[in-house]
């Protein structure tokens, strides 16, 4: 085995002892799930329309997001939640409608969303919208307003476009304190596989074996993990909660370049500043600090348990 090898097996080793021990320490806390979502302390300090949002806004508001976590959801499956909640309802709970409508997303009991009562029930509600936004094909890469559609059949369906920035920053103020983590043996097979390509070519379009490129190596390495994830870098960008800097952690996905509609490159965080990634054509896949002046943020790709 030569220096570099030796060296990334050592390191590797490294992270697989670190993201077991941040397995272990979720589990301790009671998992995923118990990350309780609360409205930022100061929340006339959020900038934007959020601040506007009452209590009962806000409470609805934390369901919605807090169910998408337990669910194992994108913060994309959130955003559209909120914006099809705050044009439906307003984030609110109502007891009425249009004919039988009810509830946060107006669900009526004669189209099979449930009795009454269960749809009066927000975390219900909530579980039953996303059960429906996963059914539809190809949700994750849709307009909000076309995924928004498919499930609630407005006849308005261009109304929540209005709302998409807001929900973004509601969904954006409310996970920056309260992010799932990947699970430590996901997280390392994620980097393992990203550790098994290292020199191989870069080639645009390329998604293995033989040849990768940059949101092509990431999203065969989540595979690998039995995660998946969009094929691009600005998709892959919306799939995932975003981690502020200082909390990323291995298995994260690093984003560069911010282009028309999201990054133009991505790379797996692998710890201590450094990723591995698909550079361009005349580099190989290699291991690179990822702290350099074109970094856009981070995100984290959730597993998807079955519901």
């Amino acid at each position: 085995m030569n220096i570099a090898a030796a060296g990334a097996a050592v390191l590797l080793l490294i992270v697989i002892a670190f993201t077991a021990a941040a397995t272990g320490m979720l589990t301790s806390s009671g998992g995923n799930a118990a990350c309780a979502l609360t409205a930022p302390a100061d929340i006339r300090a959020v900038k934007g329309a959020i601040a506007e949002l009452d209590e009962e806004q806000r409470g609805n508001a934390a369901l919605i997001i807090q169910t998408a976590l337990q669910l194992g959801l994108p913060a994309r499956a959130a955003v559209i939640a909120m914006a099809t909640a705050l044009q439906e309802s307003g984030l609110r709970n109502l007891p009425h409608g249009h004919l039988d409508s009810l509830g946060l997303f107006q669900q009526r009991p004669s189209q099979g969303w449930g009795t009454r009562e269960q749809i009066l029930d927000p975390t219900y509600a909530a579980r039953k919208f996303y059960k429906r936004l996963t059914a539809v094909r190809g949700w994750e890469q849709l307009p909000l307003t076309k995924a928004a559609q498919a499930v609630q059949r407005s006849a308005t369906p261009h109304a929540y476009a209005r709302w998409q920035a807001l929900a973004q920053q509601v969904v954006d103020a409310f996970t920056g304190s309260c992010v799932p983590v990947i699970p430590g043996e996901q997280a390392a097979a994620v980097i393992a596989y990203a550790y098994a390509q290292l020199g191989k070519p870069y080639r645009w379009g390329a998604e293995g074996p033989a040849a990768f490129d940059c949101s092509g190596l990431t999203m065969r390495a989540f595979q690998a993990a039995g995660i998946t994830i969009p094929r691009v870098a600005a998709d892959q960008w919306r799939h995932g909660p975003r981690i502020r800097a200082g909390q990323e952690q291995p298995g994260d996905l690093a984003f560069f370049r911010m282009e028309s509609g999201g990054p133009g490159h991505v790379g797996i965080v692998i710890g201590r500043g450094q990723m591995i990634h698909a550079p361009n054509s005349r580099e190989l896949v290699k291991i690179a600090p990822y702290q350099r002046l074109d970094l856009v943020g981070f995100a984290r790709p959730l597993a998807h348990p079955s519901r």
